[in-house]
């Protein structure tokens, strides 16, 4: 608990010295010479500046620290990591993502571009070269990720960037019934043909229609899952 206290106490020291004294892009000093400044071990300094670089303040250069620019990405990536692998968690991450891209439909109809177009069925092309799961989730986020850019929204940008690793993670998920592929295609080739034509009725349909499907995916996997795992623990429990 002490070496805790201390760690945090000399977090608070730096951040309120950065505030103070520290723009954008500044370097600190050296561990060495912040320990010998507020009479601390170099150990208690080198945590209290991972504390910082976790959310955002600083980075880690060849240099020395330096001072970040404020950003709402470090929020969450703190957030980032208390998401489950339940069901209810991978349906509410479905429909956060259904929400966004139906929500910033308008102003991609309104800004897309014919090179936007192309950017989009290169990322479909990608999916179907996939050869796993992963690379094919990759590819899906990459798609849902430029319709997010081409919107403008910054906020909506940083945030769906920052959530990456989950995002993939579930769209993973879905992606391991390999019956999918083929209607996953067609799926996301509507919502291309609906764009490339700016037409917003037919976009919010097209993407309807393929979170609709990507639900019942979801569930399916989860469902077929569900026996395994009752069967494995059953084993477990008649070995013990």
């Amino acid at each position: 608990m002490v070496r805790t206290s201390a760690v945090q106490s000399i977090a608070e020291i730096l951040r309120a010295d950065i505030q103070q004294n520290y723009k954008p892009d500044d370097l600190l000093q050296n561990e060495r010479l912040i320990a010998e400044r507020l009479g601390v071990s170099r150990n208690t300094v080198r945590e209290a500046l991972i504390h910082l670089e976790a959310f955002g303040i600083i980075e880690k250069t060849q240099r020395g620290p330096r001072v970040c620019a404020p950003s709402v990405r470090a929020v969450f990536h703190v957030m980032d990591q208390y998401f489950d692998r339940s069901l209810k968690t991978c349906l509410d991450l479905l429909n956060f993502r259904r929400m966004i891209d139906i929500g910033a439909l308008s102003q991609v109809v309104k800004h897309i571009t014919d090179a936007d177009v192309q950017t989009l069925e290169g990322h479909v092309v990608q999916m179907q070269r996939s050869l796993t799961a992963r690379e094919d989730a990759l590819a899906d986020y990459a798609f849902h990720n430029e319709i997010v850019r081409i919107s403008g929204n910054h906020v909506l940008e940083t945030l769906y960037k920052v959530l990456s690793h989950t995002l993939v993670f579930y769209m993973e998920i879905g992606k391991s019934n390999p019956v999918n592929r083929e209607k996953t295609f067609d799926d996301h080739r509507a919502i291309i043909t609906a764009l490339r034509g700016r037409s917003l009725e037919a976009a919010i349909k097209a993407f309807s229609e393929h979170y609709n499907y990507s639900e019942q995916s979801v569930r399916a996997v989860f469902e077929k899952a569900a026996p395994q795992i009752a069967g494995t623990d059953g084993r477990q429990q008649e070995g013990r």
